[in-house]
């Protein structure tokens, strides 16, 4: 298992291809009611990891824990407590007392500032907290927070068990936008059919937004090519014809796809997935099993609430987002900001089951690094600089194509744009 894994042919592997379950396609209920049932469903879910995979056992509920305290009335006892941050606010000491809930109960906790959690809690997290009641029993001193993480000794699936073929990833086309980088296009296609390294490509997976789209944002139509939706995506589907046979694209939607905003989203309309030759068509989040390798695949829409909250994550480093979501164990923690979320029967957006690659899109950024055992990568855009990232102050990673060989587990990044400012 060295290099040679490059060198394989693609073609010589079947096409393996098990998609996961279909996400944002339940009856749930858009009410009160809905989003309560959604978010005990995630507590229970998290729950589980703690239990199962952390080894982190509650002393019991909210409820039975406070019982416990007033009926022994001793602050030396250590709990622990799982539960869902409700509400939180920074202390004059610059640690954080936070309003920890579950379906029977809810109890304050303090977190010092020198915890690690301190400056990476988000509203709506569930964390796991060791500590005592305060004398009182008021509320409770943490010594410890922990999150549903990663073991640190996790390693993703891979070698000699996996044929050596090689998974591409690119993100954010926005065909039929006027900022489209056709050029930056054309340049990959031909590397794509001429490039031996290209043989081993067996798979391009798009994580969202490979149309711009019509009406996402005002005064879009200024900034468009094609102002018709289904020819955009008609365009799209011809030029991934110009993929050569041995690769399967992958296709899930962003944003600026013509299916709902709200997360998770379904997959394509059939009307839309009929232009696509040889594409396979998924739902965002995608979970998809490819010759052996479980990838997930989100577009990423999250990163716009993660930013603003989380000093270490920026659009241009959206790849420390990811980490933080493996970390919490779900795409998108918080609910009401800027990324809609669906009330679906479940919570489609928790992270159960380790992926052996993790990959996301919406940023226009690029990145490749690893997080506990798994590859996390940042898909880079083959859209120009918009209004938007102008106005942001930044300037995206254009043109970047990321391949990852399952078998030898090493990534190469090929540089189709030249990204001067």
């Amino acid at each position: 298992m060295t290099s040679s894994a490059w060198d394989a042919l693609a073609s010589d592997s079947p096409t393996e291809i098990l998609k996961g379950f279909d996400v944002g396609e339940s009856r749930g209920l858009s009410n009160l009611g809905g989003i309560t049932n959604l978010f005990i469903d995630r507590y229970e879910k998290i729950t589980e990891i703690f239990k199962n995979e952390a080894g982190f056992h509650p002393s019991g509920n909210i409820k039975e824990i406070k019982r416990d305290f007033y009926k022994i009335n001793s602050d030396k006892r250590k709990y622990q407590i799982i539960g869902m941050v409700s509400e939180m606010k920074r202390t004059k000491s610059g640690g954080k007392m936070i309003t920890l809930e579950d379906s029977t109960s809810q109890v304050r906790v303090f977190i010092r500032k020198e915890d690690p959690a301190s400056n990476s809690l988000l509203i709506d997290d569930v964390i796991g907290i060791r500590g005592s009641f305060e004398t009182d029993g008021k509320w409770i001193w943490a010594d410890e927070v922990q999150y549903a993480d990663i073991l640190i000794n996790n390693k993703n699936n891979g070698g000699e068990d996996i044929d050596p073929f090689s998974i591409a990833f690119l993100s954010d086309l926005h065909m039929g936008s006027k900022y489209f980088l056709e050029d930056t296009w054309d340049k990959m296609m031909d590397w794509f059919n001429k490039d031996n390294l290209s043989k081993n490509i067996k798979y391009l997976v798009l994580s969202g937004d490979c149309v711009d789209g019509v009406g996402i944002y005002p005064n879009q139509e200024k900034n468009l090519s094609i102002t018709n939706a289904f020819d955009q995506y008609d365009y799209c589907a011809r030029k991934l014809d110009e993929l050569p046979d041995h690769i399967t694209p992958i296709i899930l939607p962003g944003n600026h796809d013509i299916v709902r905003p709200a997360e998770p989203q379904p997959v394509l309309e059939p009307e839309i997935q009929q232009a696509f030759n040889s594409a396979i068509h998924v739902g965002n989040p995608a979970r998809v099993n490819l010759n052996g390798i479980n990838l997930l695949s989100y577009h990423g829409k999250s990163m716009d609430d993660l930013v603003p909250h989380l000093d270490d994550v920026t659009y241009g480093n959206s790849i420390q987002g990811m980490k933080h979501m493996l970390k919490k164990r779900h795409l998108a923690p918080m609910w009401g900001e800027r990324n809609a979320l669906s009330p679906e029967e479940t919570d489609q957006l928790v992270i159960r089951d380790i992926p052996d690659i993790f990959v996301t899109g919406h940023t226009h950024s690029h990145g490749v690094n690893w997080y506990r055992g798994v590859p996390c990568i940042v898909s880079s855009t083959v859209q120009g600089q918009t209004d938007f990232m102008q106005m942001l102050g930044y300037s995206s990673m254009k043109g970047y194509l990321t391949l990852y060989n399952a078998q030898n587990r090493e990534s190469k990044v090929l540089k189709f744009h030249p990204n001067n400012n």
